[in-house]
């Protein structure tokens, strides 16, 4: 009896020692089917190679170096900025990224340098849960469509993070930009995109620093985008607007620092933004604009932002939004409307501080801090506060100012906190 019990007991055993074997098997093939296969290169011609397809579950890591890229003649199929979507461009791509679930990262000094050749830098294209982190992205090229949506990152019909990625340089031929106007965005995000774009530093391009368009949508947070040179038309950085929603386009605009830029954060047609925490700083026009372009019906939640040495207005309204139109309240607005090149109204509106076109009844404008701005006539409102009454202002806003992550490259921050 006890030889049988034993004997049932170790057959136990043994099946329970079978069944934890092929358990474990199962678990590790579930787990390599499941997880992303790791892809390393380390020049550009298997770099093109690899994205010559489309690409499922994988990881791929470059290593330090520089990546010239051939660029690769495209045409798109629709305009991300027409009034008439339905018309095809012709343009040039570094990379199309196409597939599901990629992940194409660099080391984390962003050795790694990726010069496109082309207008559509990267170009994420009908690409699920993309990831492009760790790089560095320059050396676009200006396409001779005007109407190609040129940027260093191109999304489109994707998902994507875009995150800890160094985006400069990317200016285009000065003849091309003097013909076309248009030059060379950060980031573009266009039709049925989903975004996350954060910790991003987007230096000297020559157009937009972010754009998003028709049926695009993105949370915008803690990039530094700087057009250094802040030019207007001729070929260099900062043209364009620092951020730009625009059509039916929705974002959330948080803790991003924007200065040496043409113009600030713009929400245009029948955008929808949130815009919170921002420092907007040396602008050659305005700061913030909410523009329905005499056919939409933007919708914008304005709160908490710093406008800081603009050339023309801080603030524009021109909106016929009555549901649930926005606001704009608790922002600070310095030392705007300096330039009086811009004082005729047929620039961009009032020369004030706050430039009131067209506003909402139930639009709400509250608990605003503005100093020091310039407007060019009396009989356009002034909001200012006196010397005093600012500071005292400051004093209750400090620790929520203090709070804001990149306030240590913020020239009103040095100016007014750290002199």
């Amino acid at each position: 009896m006890t030889f049988l019990k034993t004997e049932g007991v170790s057959s136990i055993k043994n099946k329970n020692v079978s069944l934890l074997i092929i358990f474990i098997i199962i678990f590790i093939l579930l787990t390599l089917l499941s997880g992303n296969k790791v892809v390393k290169i380390d020049n550009a011609a298997d770099l093109m190679k690899y994205f010559s397809r489309a690409v499922a579950n994988k990881e791929i890591i470059l290593a330090s170096g520089i990546y010239e890229l051939d660029p690769i003649f495209i045409i798109d199929e629709t305009c991300g900025n027409c009034e008439n979507p339905d018309q095809p461009v012709v343009a040039t791509a570094g990379l199309i990224i196409s597939g599901k679930n990629i992940t194409l990262s660099g080391p984390e000094d962003k050795s790694a340098v990726i010069v496109t050749n082309s207008g559509y830098g990267i170009y994420l294209l009908n690409c699920e849960q993309a990831i492009l982190k760790n790089l560095t992205i320059t050396g676009g090229t200006r396409d001779s469509s005007a109407l190609a949506t040129d940027a260093a990152i191109v999304v489109k019909n994707s998902t994507a993070i875009v995150k800890n990625n160094l985006i400069q340089n990317n200016i285009g031929d000065s003849l091309l930009i003097e013909k076309n106007i248009v030059g060379i965005m950060g980031i573009c995000g266009r039709e049925n995109s989903r975004l996350e774009i954060s910790n991003n530093r987007i230096l000297n391009n020559s157009w937009d620093g972010i754009a998003l368009y028709r049926d695009a949508e993105a949370v915008i947070e803690e990039n530094v985008i700087n057009g250094i040179v802040n030019v207007a038309r001729e070929a260099g950085g900062g043209r364009g607007v620092g951020i730009g929603v625009t059509w039916n386009a929705r974002a959330e605009i948080t803790h991003n620092l924007i200065k040496n830029y043409w113009k600030g954060i713009g929400l245009f047609v029948n955008a929808h933004g949130v815009v919170r925490g921002n420092f907007i700083e040396n602008c050659l026009t305005w700061g913030i604009s909410l523009w329905d372009a005499g056919k939409g019906k933007p919708r914008g939640f304005i709160e908490a932002n710093i406008i800081f040495d603009t050339g023309a207005m801080g603030m524009s309204v021109t909106s016929s939004t009555q549901d649930d139109p926005g606001y704009f309240k608790d922002n600070i607005v310095v030392k705007t409307g300096q330039n009086p090149a811009y004082d005729a109204a047929d620039y961009y509106g009032f020369q004030c501080a706050l430039a009131l076109h067209s506003v909402p009844e139930n639009f709400e404008i509250t608990e605003n801090i503005f100093y020091n701005n310039r407007r060019a006539s009396e009989d356009l409102p002034n909001y200012d506060l006196s010397q005093r009454d600012f500071y005292d202002e400051l004093e209750k806003r400090k620790t929520e100012i203090f709070e804001l992550p990149l306030k240590q490259e913020s020239g009103f921050y040095r100016l007014y906190f750290l002199k």
